[in-house]
């Protein structure tokens, strides 16, 4: 740990970053001499173009990441398939509500044949 510390000390001490620059004139008259030496600066229509490419990666970016993220919430379509399955008796008889109900008084616990033949 006291390495590190003196090898962190060391390094800042002599990086120019951290030393006090000696000129003391940052004035409106320094960039007016950078201006004059010929700087180039970037025009409007390159800032729009960095803009874009800029907006296009994040999209690209986050569209990536948000539209499967959205459409896991988005409940499937009603498309293909055949439907439910019917409800069957113990015997394997198709069960028809109509009928079921007509039969079957109102709190009787008779079962059907669920999923894979389990009782519902």
């Amino acid at each position: 740990m006291k390495f590190f510390t003196a090898l962190v000390a060391t390094l800042a001490a002599t990086a120019s970053a951290f030393a006090p620059t000696k000129s003391a004139s940052f004035g409106s008259r320094a960039v007016a001499v950078k201006a004059a030496e010929g700087e180039l600066y970037i025009d409007q229509d390159r800032r729009n173009l960095m803009n874009l490419i800029l907006v296009g990666s994040a999209a690209v970016t986050v569209g990536g990441l948000a539209v499967p993220y959205i459409l896991f919430f988005v409940p499937p379509s009603a498309g293909g398939g055949a439907g439910g399955s019917p409800a069957k008796n113990a015997l394997g008889d198709d069960l028809f509500s109509k009928a079921y109900l007509e039969s079957h008084a109102a709190g009787d616990h008779s079962l059907a044949q669920g999923l894979k033949g389990d009782a519902t």
